[in-house]
């Protein structure tokens, strides 16, 4: 596989409210914590989310793997529906420096484009405060969708940083 040349910003949003919230205008749109660790559900979000942006990192893992990451309590999982069916996910990781990560985050591809990215992003933004952040954080990179970054942006995110990084990328 050959190796690319990946950008990768780092965001932060430093205080409440400094969030810019903005809601779907679809009806029966819904974000809930999932209560239970369930490997299943994130193995398929991963895999279903981030086919077309190159997650590959998470896609070797066994069940046990995956119950092992969730079984942690610094780790929590919001799930996106639309008429009760799931359309996207992201996971909330709380760091021990009071840094809440949104570390996965995404919707399945026939649900985006409909304003529920910004209801997601805000959704997270909120629960990570509610978690107690002092800091709420994330990342996204050149192989992300194009619209991403902008995305951030416009919810309040920052940039804070920015590397590049030599990554293995199949047919590109």
């Amino acid at each position: 596989m050959p190796l690319t040349d990946v950008t990768i910003k780092f965001l932060e949003m430093t205080a409440p409210g400094d969030l810019r919230p903005k809601r779907a205008s679809i009806p029966g749109v819904t974000v809930a914590r999932v209560p239970h660790p369930m490997p299943e559900l994130n193995r398929f979000f991963y895999a279903a989310v981030g086919a077309d942006y190159f997650w590959s990192d998470r896609l070797s893992w066994s069940l046990p793997k995956w119950r092992e990451y969730l079984a942690q309590p610094d780790v929590d999982t919001y799930v996106l529906a639309v008429d009760g069916i799931p359309a996207g996910y992201f996971e909330l990781k709380r760091h021990k420096n009071s840094d809440v990560e949104i570390k996965y985050f995404g919707l399945i591809g026939s649900y985006i484009g409909k304003g529920l990215g910004a209801h997601m992003l805000t959704a997270a933004a909120e629960a990570a405060w509610a978690a107690g952040a002092k800091r709420v954080i994330l990342d996204t990179c050149s192989l992300d969708h194009p619209k991403a970054f902008e995305h951030y942006v416009a919810r309040g995110f920052k940039l804070y940083r920015t590397d590049v990084v030599k990554k293995e990328i199949p047919n590109l």
